[in-house]
């Protein structure tokens, strides 16, 4: 589900700087008791709620002052090209990769500005997967029975109740609450498409968003679908039978699944742990001088 944003007086890492259009996660499922991005308080700021993941070294995106062209478009842009989907500023080699289990296609409004949507950094860490459209050039839905929709609704499913075998591709619907839902309602294509949900999370997403914080951002949302993924279909019996690294009173499998995890999928928010940790910063080094916007909710940013 996406939730609606506003337009935010916040200050942006830079201009070019992702906001997404953000995803509801299920508020009426049980939280998952697996270890998450909010399962560490940020209040001691010797700690980032990103430490307990793996992801890999974000000091070339720190390392960068200055814009640059794009190497196929020529714009200036910081970081990466939101238009062409590719890096800026840093070689290829430097931006972790992370293969997917499922090919993921973005469905874009057309009017949801392209360099604010976080769908641009799966793209890039995931490239070889994901595929992110236009809503009015939208490929025509091969196999619709094999296809779900990530967006919550009454006849949404989580993957537990959903067979590995009976589906292909994922769909998420990238814009503004108002948009993605007439995608998803009104399309006859996409309402016609199975749809999955994730369980409740709260965002970290920096942009202010007129819903609550169980909205996601797109690439939250893709990363807690990928993590449930793992945790309903790659979790081995080899896996499920050694016991020796999780609590000794843990013997539902459903309650310890983040113990097995590995962070296969940890990289897919490479980007967006960076342009947190830097607006966290930014805002605690002046403290008293500079404000993040007030229509954000109340300690977002995390003052010593």
């Amino acid at each position: 589900m996406i939730s609606e944003k506003e337009n935010s007086n916040s200050s942006n890492p830079n201009s070019s700087s992702p906001n997404s259009s953000n995803f509801s996660s299920n508020s009426n499922s049980s939280s998952s008791s697996s270890k998450n991005l909010n399962s560490i308080d940020p209040e001691n700021l010797k700690f980032s709620p990103f430490d307990s993941l793996k992801i890999s070294s974000i000091k070339s995106l720190q390392a960068m002052n200055e814009r640059d062209s794009c190497p196929i478009c020529k714009k200036s842009v910081k970081f990466y090209c939101y238009i062409c989907f590719v890096p800026v500023g840093c070689h290829i080699n430097e931006i972790p990769k992370v293969k997917l289990p499922i090919k993921v296609d973005v469905i874009k409004h057309h009017r949801e500005n392209d360099g604010k949507s976080t769908a641009v950094h799966a793209k890039i860490i995931a490239s070889e997967d994901v595929e992110i459209y236009s809503y009015s050039q939208m490929p025509k839905i091969e196999n619709p029975d094999r296809v779900l929709l990530l967006f919550p609704s009454s006849d949404s499913q989580t993957l537990q109740n959903i067979p590995r075998s009976s589906f292909d591709k994922l769909l998420i619907v990238d814009g503004t609450w108002r948009q993605a839902s007439s995608m998803a309602k009104i399309d006859p294509e996409l309402k016609n498409v199975r749809r999955v949900v994730i369980k409740s999370q709260k965002t970290l997403f920096w942009r202010y968003q007129n819903r609550d914080e169980n909205h996601l951002a797109t690439i939250e949302a893709l990363y807690y679908f990928l993590k449930e993924y793992y945790e309903t279909y790659e979790i081995t019996p080899e896996i499920k039978n050694n016991t020796n690294n999780i609590n000794n009173n843990a013997n539902n499998i459903e309650e310890n699944k983040d113990y097995f995890y590995d962070g296969r999928y940890d990289n897919i928010l490479w980007y967006f742990k960076y342009f947190y940790e830097f607006i966290q910063e930014t805002y605690r080094k002046q403290k008293g001088k500079k404000h993040f916007t007030s229509r954000q909710r109340a300690g977002y940013i995390k003052y010593e």
